[in-house]
């Protein structure tokens, strides 16, 4: 398994949707997108080709392809990772119902 590792925007991300689902649910909610997230990262640290490439031309200039799986029990969220040669780089936990234009917009 590669060891995974979280841009700030993903941890943004995280956060700001579990708090979205804690309000909605209360914290049962918030914990179990938490652990559907963190469960989708341990699925692509195992099976890193398994996330698709289909948005990949959205943000170019990658060191390798952007792909994407959808967060279980949560499939309007997904993960957007890089399938670097020793780690798995976690880019974006993103809601699908945002749109793909401004999915990097505030990448560095």
């Amino acid at each position: 398994m590669k060891p995974i590792y979280w841009r700030d925007a993903a941890r943004r991300d995280l956060d700001d949707a579990a708090v979205w689902y804690g309000q909605q649910g209360g914290l049962p909610l918030e914990t179990r997108f938490i652990a559907a997230v963190e469960a989708t990262a341990g699925l692509v640290g195992e099976h890193p080709a398994t996330g698709s490439t289909r948005h990949a031309h959205h943000v170019p200039g990658l060191p390798t392809a952007l792909r994407f799986f959808p967060v279980g029990g949560f499939e309007s969220y997904l993960l957007y990772y890089l399938d670097l040669p020793t780690h798995i780089e976690v880019l974006r936990v993103w809601n699908a119902a945002r749109g793909l234009e401004a999915l990097m917009e505030d990448a560095p």
